[in-house]
């Protein structure tokens, strides 16, 4: 089926989403042509979508099965103003941050499916996006059916020098069979830990073997939907170090948790965005 969205560009933009990191399988399937538009998919746990930018009614088109359409608006957090986020930045003084957005018109923070998303940033630990993308996708089209992603039920049982052969996880197989086990023998709870206080769900996340502090946060943001986490990596440490020399880190911690407190996630976002785009 087909439900539209009528969305601003300053509400809804693809191509800055599924470039900023935070998702590894969302893509342009296909460039418009003679008048068509650019066709976008994403995947997440058991549910695929297709859509596009209608300009004959100036919506966007999702196509998918009528019982996942709830699924795909909660994981595009359509119910959330990203437009009153943007506001608090206009009226700020924060130069690289009002850079950031309007290098960034269109992002938002997605709801994406928990074990999916669990899974998915075990693997972007010391990693670059283009190698998480294809070990994901490996995973994919090994052990499920090329689209959706394998359950723990399956991962579990993966002996790991198998799990390491071609998929470039290196150690970090190690990692996702003990979680997929874990998650099999209720030790890890996802829904339960993602339910929890903010304080609690990191505690609960940092036990985990092959669980940091960067990863806890991505999956406390991306998954969790817990705005106020905000994942320092190597872009985010060059941020700091050469857009904000002026402060001390702790400082500039302090500075984005009293500003933008509430949504420091979605600056963090903007900012990361901005900064590997002018590389």
């Amino acid at each position: 089926m087909v439900f539209s969205k009528s969305l601003s560009a300053e509400e809804f933009n693809p191509e800055v989403i599924m470039n900023s990191g935070q998702v590894f399988r969302m893509k342009r399937e296909t460039p418009g042509a003679d008048g068509m538009p650019d066709t976008y998919s994403a995947c997440s746990g058991d549910n695929d979508v297709y859509f596009y930018l209608n300009k004959d009614n100036d919506t966007w088109d999702f196509v998918c099965e009528e019982a996942q359409w709830d699924f795909w608006q909660r994981y595009f957090d359509f119910e959330t103003d990203y437009v009153s986020f943007n506001d608090s930045v206009r009226a700020s003084s924060d130069k690289f941050l009002k850079e950031s957005l309007m290098d960034s018109f269109g992002m938002r923070i997605l709801r994406q499916d928990l074990w999916e998303v669990f899974i998915s940033y075990i693997i972007s630990q010391n990693n670059n996006i283009p190698k998480i993308k294809k070990s994901i996708q490996v995973l994919c089209d090994r052990y499920s059916d090329g689209i959706h992603f394998p359950k723990p039920e399956v991962l579990a049982f993966i002996p790991e020098a198998e799990m390491m052969d071609g998929t470039a996880l290196g150690y970090r197989a190690d990692y996702i069979i003990g979680v997929s086990k874990g998650v099999l023998d209720g030790s890890i709870d996802l829904e339960k830990i993602s339910s929890l206080p903010y304080e609690e769900a990191y505690n609960a996340l940092i036990k985990i073997k092959g669980i940091g502090p960067k990863v806890t946060n991505c999956i406390m943001l991306y998954g969790f939907h817990f705005m106020e986490s905000y994942p320092i990596d190597t872009w985010m440490k060059k941020i700091i170090t050469e857009d904000y020399s002026s402060y001390s880190k702790d400082e500039y911690l302090n500075y984005i948790n009293e500003s933008y407190s509430g949504f420091q996630g979605y600056i963090q976002q903007l900012q990361f965005y901005h900064k590997r785009k002018k590389k």
